[in-house]
């Protein structure tokens, strides 16, 4: 059980809606989908009735979610858009990284897909998938826990013994898929009892997380990972620059960081199907 506390200096209700506005923000919870019923999530973080209530009427007041008696509550959060960037690069430093650090293998399981990893991988909900848990730490300091989701005809030809020695991308190129393109989702979480525990954290400190999917030559998903990272052990840093010798646009301002609802004044906007 999750339980949150009161000690982090916010209200439960308060910390209960970043909890579940940042797993919609991500994609876990995707826009049609239903969020977990009151008992269960008075379960899941251990508080009481009136926390959970209160933090789903934060998230329907921000108009991220509809709330029905009887039916549940039910997502209506925008996805941010995609940045394309090379990834020559960003693989060359993903390995150089991996010199100076360990990875423990945690897990590794055929489950049904949850709804995020079906998504990313073009699966139908529930259908099986490989799913591998793994801590990267430098010396005695866990770093970030990694979770991959593979469908079964790829990730079982994955040796098991090599995913504790080299990285996921380096274990896909050995078996003839290379990751050609990815695409990254950035936000924030809490952590619950088992990423606290595998990080060295308090249940409830707060986490950088990262969703990402990654794609063959022929932009079919290879594996879709999930990255949860303490704020003070890894920073997010981007460096942009204008095309040539040009200065950055007023566009870049934004950078990736473009806003779940681009334009909130907009009528329409908060329909409850999400724009195509």
């Amino acid at each position: 059980m999750t339980s949150l506390r009161r000690e982090l200096g916010t209200s439960l209700h308060h910390q209960l809606s970043c909890v579940l506005r940042s797993a919609i923000a991500s994609g876990r919870y995707a826009p049609g989908d239903y969020l977990p019923g009151e008992t269960t999530l008075m379960g899941m973080y251990g508080v009481s009735r009136a926390t959970v209530r209160r933090a789903l009427l934060t998230l329907e007041s921000q108009q991220l979610v509809d709330r029905r008696a009887g039916k549940g509550t039910r997502v209506l959060g925008h996805r941010p858009t995609a940045l394309a960037m090379p990834i020559e690069e960003h693989l060359r430093l993903i390995e150089k990284g991996a010199k100076n650090t360990t990875v423990e293998l945690l897990g590794y399981e055929h489950v049904p897909a949850p709804g995020e990893a079906a998504r990313a991988l073009r699966l139908t909900s529930g259908s099986p998938v490989l799913k591998i848990v793994r801590v990267r730490r430098r010396g005695g300091l866990p770093l970030r826990h990694i979770t991959n989701y593979l469908d079964p005809p790829i990730g079982d030809q994955l040796a098991r013994d090599d995913l504790g020695l080299i990285t996921l991308v380096e274990a896909l190129r050995r078996i003839g898929r290379p990751v050609h393109r990815a695409e990254d989702e950035v936000g924030a979480t809490l952590a619950d009892p088992a990423t606290a525990s595998a990080l060295g954290l308090h249940i409830g400190d707060p986490l950088l997380e990262m969703a990402r999917i990654m794609f063959d030559r022929d932009g079919a998903p290879v594996a879709f990972q999930w990255t949860l990272v303490p704020p003070d052990r890894f920073r997010l840093r981007l460096a942009i620059g204008g095309e040539e010798d040009r200065p950055v646009s007023a566009l870049t301002d934004y950078g990736p960081f473009a806003p779940l609802d681009p334009d909130p004044g907009t009528p329409g906007d908060h329909d409850d199907e999400t724009p195509a």
